[in-house]
């Protein structure tokens, strides 16, 4: 089992968003852990800026999610993934999306931005256990 220490970051009075940091081929990746998203997801201006000779493919389906109701994904497959000890040596699949609106809503707040969104795929692929209590993300 892996431990990973979660950071509750309080963005306004009454408002949360759980944290994690990991990296993605040894960037550091500042991730919001969202268990209300059905899909993982990059920002598009990272993987544009570290990551530009990415095989990227459109992902089929309906998209839809916080901004908006239909938009455009592409994926792709990200090299060394690692949250604490736990690590990945390819994150498949990953969606690729504008997270301009996230990280202007986090400037305003006078937060740092965010990087990635762990979803629901990743966390119940994963067998991910989430300890409030301790702050602690467990992976089976």
């Amino acid at each position: 089992m892996y431990q990973i220490d979660l950071h509750i970051e309080m963005l306004e009075e009454g408002n949360f968003h759980t944290m994690v940091i990991g990296s993605l081929d040894g960037l550091r990746m500042r991730m919001v852990l969202d268990t209300g998203a059905s899909h993982s997801c990059i920002d598009a201006e990272i993987a544009k800026t570290f990551f530009p000779d990415l095989s990227i493919s459109d992902a089929d389906g309906v998209n839809a999610g916080i901004g908006g109701n239909d938009f455009t994904v592409q994926m792709a497959d990200f090299p060394n993934f690692q949250l604490g000890e736990f690590k990945l040596s390819i994150l498949r699949h990953l969606p690729i999306v504008d997270m301009t609106h996230i990280n202007y809503a986090y400037r305003m707040l006078e937060k740092e931005p965010v990087q990635m969104i762990l979803g629901n795929d990743f966390l119940i692929e994963h067998k991910a256990i989430i300890n409030y209590k301790d702050n602690k993300l467990y992976f089976m």
